[in-house]
């Protein structure tokens, strides 16, 4: 079903409203460009978040947009030792996140870009999806770690299933293939008999 809104209206730019099979109603607008206001670019701190950071920052200086960085703990919060003793771990993790955060918002304070932080506990993409709504995004950028196969049947996708679910756009940038290798140390072959 194709409708067509603001052809009454001169003034307002013509938007193409479609519906999804779920029914869910999505507007490309046709006239005027796309106003980016707010990006939110969720992070793990793992150099494909960086990338997307870097990504993100240059959006930002095009647009003027602000950058909203945001990160989830995952809910792990208590285990218990040896000894029968309950250890919170939220804390502990919340502290590290913290630091970690402000670390990368510096990023953004010298390129003068305005930003806001988030710290949240829950699912990964339920949580980006949720902060989305409530800080009105325009566009989330977000890194990909690229998991193929076992690992990513397992582990599944959180970037898949933001793109699935968020009500903005998402860019997802993942690293470059010289890049990648940076973290993971090659095995070495053992050397052919002749």
């Amino acid at each position: 079903m194709r409708l067509i809104a603001g052809e009454s209206d001169p003034s307002r730019p013509r938007r193409r409203i479609r519906k999804n099979s779920r029914g869910v109603k999505s507007m490309r607008k046709i006239g005027k460009k796309a106003a980016i206001r707010k990006i939110m670019v969720p992070t793990d701190f793992s150099p494909s978040s960086d990338r997307a950071l870097d990504y993100a920052i240059s959006l930002a200086q095009c647009f003027g947009a602000t950058v909203l960085l945001l990160h989830v703990i995952e809910p792990f919060p208590y285990s218990v030792t040896d000894s029968l003793t309950v250890v919170d771990h939220f804390k502990a993790l919340h502290t590290i996140a913290s630091s970690l955060i402000k670390e990368a918002r510096k990023k953004l304070t010298l390129k003068n870009i305005p930003s806001e932080t988030r710290l949240v506990s829950g699912s990964p993409y339920r949580e980006i999806v949720k902060e989305v709504e409530r800080n009105k995004a325009d566009l989330i950028v977000m890194g990909t770690h690229g998991r193929t196969g076992v690992g990513r049947l397992l582990i599944g996708s959180q970037a898949e299933k933001v793109v699935r679910l968020a009500g903005c756009p998402v860019a997802t940038v993942r690293l470059l293939p010289s890049e990648e290798g940076k973290d993971k140390k090659k095995p070495k072959r053992p050397a052919r008999k002749r």
